[in-house]
């Protein structure tokens, strides 16, 4: 059957009436778990209805996800405990909501059963986690909140003191010696470079390689404009750029601009909170970022265990060790805002070079949305690209040092390289053995970190690290749905998500909840064909468009009776076949000189590490011919149909 098929979809709520609110969606989502777990959910349907009408959809953006954590805590401890699922009701020990589905994985009296259906496990967490990360604007009070815990989780920042902490200060240096990073420097391997985020200034495309300001700080440290900031560092034309005016401010100390503190969606319960640096901090802290992670993911005792390219490690062992029990799956809370000044400072102790540049590189004030400037105590928040590495380091040292502490023994290189092998660290997402885990999450918090216990598992056979969800050796990673149902075609990213949803249900084997959500997107561009491959989020299209200034056909990856229409190309002696795509708008950007010269070397270095094309050797901005005159909006996408090349 296709997934479009007029048998499937008259079986949508109401009588064949086109989904249109969250509710709706999940109702057809509750029939399509019922039909795979033959379970009745005529009953559920009612709950669900009743409470969304009288509390709104609340109910399904927070309290069916506060459903999911008791249910997850339940399968981590073997039973469902009296306090678990408030507001739900209990049939004996199970809630009444979902009862049929949890009655294949509790018993009556709310025990695990001896070997719980794994379908029906994964459908309760589908169902209850559906609609936790749509994207929609949240409470202001909400917002306040997390300005408040940011400001406040700063001020309880302090040096540590204790045993643990100077254990840590010698694995730290350890660490450090074994990766080298002075020596990385001297080598030549500082690539300065713009990421793709915002900057302070709210400069985007090629206006971050015009320079106005540049910190002091930076050229004392050893990162000066002339050597890292120009594309030319010839003598001559140094002098006569600045002779000519041409040539950035240079910023004092007391004089620099603080980060800018925003918020960005994350899910309706709390934003994320993020730090925009000035663009010549940003500039210098990609160079350090990408030596520090190219450091450690060779390094002699960190290799294969702190990941930053390859979120896979963490997933398969997550996946094994829910069957085998060896390996627990930690989060941290407040990741980024936990690792202090002094952290950071024994971290980098054995590279002073590199710690000189990478305090340089750090901004020290941060203003809130209501206009306050705060000092940070913080090494750096969200934003700063040096952050996800350092933070990484920074638990990938505290687990080591307590398990040497633990062990009884004092930290040698040898010791630090055995007791390392059992350790992953991507992020904020952690491995470490299982029997060791709760002693470890006491000692990280002694350290000043702080563990995220709801979302982490050391007992029962539910694992979950780097967004891959596993009970048992199963996956059981639910489908989000990011955004609300688009209105019309002009709602390109509520197309683009809505399309990609339909094709990781249809995946998963909702079939009818992914008719629903290709109902949704044909009732505004009409039937669309088979294609390939879709992109599984919004930032895959963004990257795609932004890269190759097109992303592939729009369309269903499950079959499709449509066909589009094609022609015949003479020139190109192929055809061409008429599509919908997805396209980023582009605006005039030029950049020449001296500041043209800067990106272009940049790209070049940053390419010369990576696999080469005999095409790249031509041209080692290859694809993007266009980018010195002009440059993508960011984060903006257009949906067009225009003919392009390949079979449909």
């Amino acid at each position: 059957m296709s997934c479009g098929s007029a048998s499937t979809l008259d079986e949508l709520p109401r009588n064949g009436v086109p989904v249109k609110s969250l509710v709706d969606l999940l109702e057809v989502l509750l029939r399509d778990c019922g039909r795979k777990c033959d379970v009745d959910v005529r009953r559920d349907v009612q709950t669900l209805r009743a409470r969304v009408e009288h509390e709104g959809d609340g109910v399904i953006t927070f309290a069916l996800p506060a459903f999911c954590v008791s249910f997850e805590r339940s399968l981590a401890d073997g039973r469902i405990t009296p306090a678990g699922f408030p507001t739900w009701g209990r049939l004996r020990g199970i809630p009444k909501f979902l009862q049929g589905f949890l009655g294949k994985v509790f018993d009556k009296e709310g025990s695990l059963l001896d070997e719980p259906s794994i379908v029906c496990i994964r459908a309760v967490r589908q169902l209850c986690l559906f609609g936790k990360k749509i994207l929609r604007p949240c409470a202001v009070k909400r917002e306040q909140d997390a300005i408040d815990d940011f400001v406040k989780c700063d001020s309880q920042l302090a040096e540590g003191s204790g045993q643990l902490d100077r254990y840590f200060r010698v694995v730290a240096r350890l660490l450090g010696e074994s990766i080298n990073l002075d020596e990385a420097i001297r080598k030549g391997g500082f690539i300065p470079s713009h990421g793709p985020g915002q900057t302070q200034e709210r400069y985007t495309g090629n206006r971050k390689w015009r320079f106005e300001t540049w910190h002091r700080r930076l050229n004392a440290a050893g990162f000066s404009y002339a050597q890292h900031g120009r594309g030319s560092v010839c003598v001559t034309e140094a002098l006569r750029a600045m002779v000519a005016g041409d040539w950035p401010q240079m910023i004092e100390p007391a004089d620099e601009k603080p980060v800018r503190v925003t918020l960005v969606p994350k899910t309706l319960k709390s934003p994320r909170i993020i730090a925009v640096e000035p663009v010549c901090m940003q500039f210098a802290q990609q160079a350090l970022k990408r030596l520090l992670v190219d450091a450690l993911e060779r390094g002699p005792m960190t290799a294969g265990q702190i990941n930053f390219s390859d979120q896979s490690v963490n997933q398969r062992l997550a996946l094994s060790s829910s069957r085998s029990g060896f390996l627990s799956t930690i989060d941290m809370k407040e990741a980024s805002d936990r690792v202090s000044v002094s952290h950071a400072m024994m971290l980098f102790e054995s590279s002073p070079n590199f710690r000189t540049l990478l305090f340089a590189a750090r901004s020290t004030c941060a203003q809130l949305p209501s206009g306050d400037v705060i000092p940070l105590k913080k090494f750096a928040s969200m934003g700063s690209a040096t952050c996800f590495p350092v933070e990484a380091l920074a638990f990938f040292t505290g687990v080591v040092a307590s398990r040497i502490l633990r062990s009884g023994r004092f930290p040698t290189a040898r010791l630090v390289l055995e007791l390392g092998r059992d350790v992953y660290v991507y992020g904020d997402d952690l491995l470490l053995p299982a029997d060791e885990t709760s002693v470890t999450c006491d000692d990280l918090e002694t350290l000043g970190f702080l563990v995220n216990r709801r979302k982490s598992f050391w007992t029962g056979k539910f694992r979950e690290s780097c967004g891959s969800d596993c009970y048992d050796g199963s996956d059981v990673t639910p489908v989000y749905v990011r955004r609300d149902l688009p209105t019309s075609e002009l709602d390109s990213s509520g197309i683009l998500s809505t399309v990609s949803t339909a094709a990781q249900l249809e995946k998963a084997g909702y079939v009818e909840t992914a008719a629903a959500f290709r109902q949704a997107v044909e009732e505004h561009l009409g039937p669309l064909p088979h294609v390939p491959e879709v992109p599984t989020d919004l930032e895959s299209w963004f990257n795609l468009c932004r890269v190759s200034r097109g992303t592939p056909a729009i369309g269903w990856t499950c079959h499709s009776e449509v066909r589009p229409h094609r022609r015949w190309v003479d020139k190109l002696q192929c055809k061409e076949y008429l599509h919908w795509t997805a396209n980023s708008p582009v605006q005039k950007d030029p950049l020449d000189g001296d500041p043209a010269l800067a990106k272009c070397l940049s790209a070049f270095a940053t390419r010369s590490n990576e696999p080469w094309t005999p095409a790249d050797y031509l041209n080692p901005l290859a694809g993007d011919d266009w980018h010195l005159t002009q440059s993508s909006r960011p984060y903006s996408l257009t949906l067009q149909r225009r003919w392009v090349l390949g079979p449909a």
